[in-house]
């Protein structure tokens, strides 16, 4: 599905750069980039950015829900045959556009033998309610049959992403490197390693607060804070100031290594 860019300290990254913008996209989404203690994956901003101190949110709802099976597929193949609901989609209006599940996971449900099976999505065709759709899995089915009886449940890639506030409802998938736009929206987010996010004041201020969460604006909180002690944790504080207090702390952000 994706793969690893290695890149030694300072140097450039193929095609385009950890803080380079791009009109094109010039890797699949969540292609992975590694550059010392720290890594990155490859993404796609659906609306312009307002900022890049705040960490970016997985933007769309599951895509698709408990969909059923329309045609069998046998031991060895690499595609699913799925029937398109009315709420499916990105849009949750049943429309599906070819390749817009790449990048994304799906687990396929046996409901008669509880054996689930997981699975990363290379592909899609286009796709509308009522319909079809044919997905590119990147493994072969490794049962004998996936019948009509089983059913789909899916989700894109959690790197088309925003800004904002989403209302604590959505998974937090990195820290954005550059102010990417609807004009330029390829970027890259930093997933993993030091990095600066903004902070409340509670954050590295005291004994035993380094234990940083999302807030749902994307700014950082301890995890026992009121109202987010079950919020998405991402990390650790690395640094205190001299004095031991907040200071600016650095982060060694947790998302994906």
């Amino acid at each position: 599905m994706s793969k690893v860019l290695g890149s030694a300290p300072y140097a450039t990254v193929l095609n385009q750069d950890i803080y380079e913008l791009s009109s094109t996209q010039k890797h699949r989404l969540g292609t992975r980039c590694v550059r010392g203690d720290r890594a990155f994956r490859y993404a796609k901003a659906i609306a312009s950015f307002t900022r890049t101190s705040t960490l970016a949110y997985s933007y769309y709802h599951q895509d698709i829900a408990y969909a059923a099976i329309a045609t069998a597929s046998v031991v060895g193949d690499n595609k699913i045959y799925v029937t398109v609901g009315a709420a499916d989609g990105i849009a949750n209006d049943g429309v599906f556009a070819a390749h817009s599940l790449e990048g994304g996971s799906l687990v396929i449900f046996d409901a008669s033998a509880n054996e689930n099976m997981y699975f990363g999505i290379l592909d899609n065709n286009a796709a509308v309610s009522g319909g079809t759709m044919t997905i590119t899995l990147d493994g072969e089915l490794p049962l004998a049959t996936v019948a009509t009886t089983y059913h789909v449940e899916a989700i894109g890639s959690p790197y088309r992403v925003g800004v904002g506030n989403p209302g604590g409802l959505r998974y937090w998938a990195g820290l954005p490197m550059r102010m990417a736009t609807t004009t330029n929206p390829y970027f890259w987010l930093q997933t993993w390693g030091p990095c600066w996010i903004a902070p409340q004041t509670s954050v590295g201020a005291s004994a035993n607060h380094g234990c940083v969460v999302a807030r749902h604006d994307g700014s950082l909180d301890v995890q026992d804070t009121s109202g987010y002690s079950d919020a998405q944790i991402v990390g650790s504080v690395m640094s205190y100031s001299q004095a031991g207090g907040q200071g600016a702390p650095i982060i060694m952000l947790q998302i994906a290594p």
